[in-house]
């Protein structure tokens, strides 16, 4: 310590014996600080001592928490590996059964698919072959119409003809061979009463 006086020199033996005066007031207090020295040694010695105790206990105790930690977890890791198996055989066999089902779900959908599908193709075999029916049916109406129609214009356009010519022939007439003013046009232009 810092605070401590300086030891004062010892007197020795035989001068102590020498002199019979009482000790100083400073001899005492060094005598105080040596114990408080050797009381704070031991009270610390002591400390060590303990402190080492409780490490080592608690060293011991924390090993056998750890041992007893790593166990219960083992033991909980089986159990979860167990678990897990049949977790996962139960969700084999839950997908297993569900994929029968839906297999078979699935099977009976195309069949329907199927015969839904074979008769609209039927119905539209059917509804293609009352169409073409219909086309045919058209078509050979329209061929007479349009023979109609073409020999209703051959007479028409002879017709035409026929009146061109007999304008033709009825402005190349002479003046004099006019009809008179009394005559209708009917009677002019019908050139085969006038011949």
């Amino acid at each position: 310590m810092t605070d401590r006086p300086e030891p004062q020199e010892r007197v020795p033996a035989d001068d102590a014996d020498r002199s019979e005066t009482p000790p100083s007031v400073g001899g005492r207090v060094n005598a105080i600080i040596e114990a408080a020295e050797a009381a704070a040694g031991e009270i610390e010695r002591d400390a060590r001592r303990r402190e080492n105790e409780v490490l080592e206990a608690a060293e011991a105790k924390a090993a056998a928490r750890i041992e007893q930690l790593t166990r219960e977890a083992r033991v909980l890791r089986d159990e979860a590996d167990t678990y897990a198996r049949d977790m996962r055989e139960a969700a084999d066999s839950y997908g297993t059964q569900h994929r029968r089902s839906a297999e078979a779900e699935a099977r009976r959908l195309l069949t329907d698919a199927e015969e839904r599908a074979q008769k609209m193709l039927e119905d539209a075999q059917g509804e293609a072959e009352r169409i073409h029916r219909d086309v045919g049916e058209r078509h050979e109406r329209l061929r007479r119409e349009a023979r109609m129609l073409e020999d209703r214009r051959q007479r028409v356009v002879e017709s035409m003809r026929d009146l061109a010519a007999q304008l033709q022939d009825a402005l190349a007439e002479p003046l004099e061979s006019r009809p008179a003013a009394d005559e209708s046009l009917v009677e002019v232009l019908d050139v085969d009463r006038r011949r």
